[in-house]
């Protein structure tokens, strides 16, 4: 038998000792027919043979299974008979001083083993107690704080519906308005041949672009579930509505698709989506980048949105506690099983990883801290 059979077997003996499975009778009849059989070998061994080293199992059993006062009273009832057991094996002369004597040490003996075991047991089943308490409470926190995080995704919509649709039906209404107002503006200046007809003209063609992207974003905001089948088209559209907003500042942002990205859960698939879309607000607004590239790819494991850009790169110092869209897309990618990374390239820029694993693919540690790699 090697090394790691004895460890394993007597793992699961010390196991079965600690925490039985035997019932109470059960255990006191299986105590005592050890007792009983040690005390047949001890009277054939006779007075000079002691084993006593042997009772000491019995009684081990007697505190792990039946508690103190029942280890007691059987180290009791194994000095008793091993001492008749040698009063009767020694004839009809009387036993020697020594031997109450010894019969007395043996007794304290078992008394001492019985407190240490007691009191080893005792630690063994508190630490137990305390770490069913702790796994208890890390498992109730753990659901208390992804209902926190299910909460904040749904509050996190309901505003965002909230603008999208004070976007759409007030300032694009307005937008509109104030653009066929001027429209009209530029018309009697036109027929009044006024020289400031070209300028207003101007200011119509920047209010109806002002309009068209207050439409855009509030279609944005106003998403609801994608379907699975959808989510490359959306993302195609995603970029070009960045390009076309960010036509002012020279931002390029191109969609590339890859592999078997097919997602089949409608929820899953829009958080991908807001995933992209924060990722690209980032990279607009506070990288201040003008090269955007979006890439979903898929192999035989998992499928993974990739947003890379040249602008600024991220800051590690403050990236992981303060940023709150990051936060927001780490949060979104814990909430589908996904996990989120964000790193600066090597060639300057940022680089936003989401993998999410295929269901028969290896399941991903999941955490909704924000992963930053310098």
């Amino acid at each position: 038998m090697t090394t790691e059979a004895v460890k394993s077997l007597s793992d699961k003996i010390a196991r079965a000792t600690l925490s039985p499975t035997l019932s109470p009778t059960a255990a006191a009849f299986t105590v005592a027919l050890a007792v009983a059989t040690i005390a047949v070998v001890d009277y054939a061994t006779g007075i000079h043979i002691s084993l006593l080293f042997f009772y000491l199992l019995p009684v081990a059993f007697s505190v792990a299974w039946l508690g103190k006062r029942m280890a007691v009273i059987v180290a009791i009832a194994i000095i008793l008979i091993r001492v008749t057991g040698d009063w009767i094996g020694y004839g009809e002369q009387m036993l020697p001083h020594w031997y109450f004597w010894n019969a007395l040490t043996s007794l304290v003996v078992f008394l001492i083993v019985i407190w240490m075991l007691d009191a080893f047991l005792s630690l063994q089943r508190q630490l137990e107690q305390r770490v069913k308490d702790r796994t208890a409470a890390l498992i109730e926190s753990g659901r208390v704080r992804r209902q926190l995080e299910d909460e904040l995704l749904a509050v996190a919509t309901r505003e965002r519906n909230a603008i999208g649709h004070e976007l759409h039906d007030e300032i694009c209404q307005h937008l509109v308005g104030t653009a066929l107002a001027a429209q009209v503006l530029v018309k009697k200046l036109a027929e009044e041949k006024n020289p400031l007809a070209p300028k207003a003209s101007a200011i119509v063609s920047l209010v109806e672009e002002g309009a068209n992207k207050a439409r855009q974003l509030a279609h944005g905001l106003l998403l609801t579930e994608v379907e699975p089948s959808s989510l490359e088209q959306k993302l195609s559209d995603l970029a070009d509505d960045t390009r076309q907003l960010g036509a002012t500042d020279g931002i390029i942002c191109v969609f590339k698709q890859s592999g078997d990205t097919f997602i089949h859960d409608p929820g899953i698939a829009t958080q991908i989506l807001r995933i992209a879309q924060e990722a690209l607000r980032n990279a607009s607004k506070h990288a201040r980048a003008t090269n955007i590239e979006i890439c979903l790819s898929g192999d035989e494991t998992a499928i993974t949105l990739t947003v890379t850009d040249d602008g600024c790169g991220v800051d590690t110092a403050v990236a992981n506690p303060s940023g709150m869209g990051l936060r927001v897309m780490a949060n979104r990618a814990a909430f589908i099983g996904a996990t989120f990374v964000i790193k600066n390239r090597n060639d300057g820029g940022t680089e936003i990883l989401c993998r999410l694993p295929k269901p028969h693919g290896a399941g991903a540690a999941v955490d909704s801290t924000v992963a930053v790699a310098a």
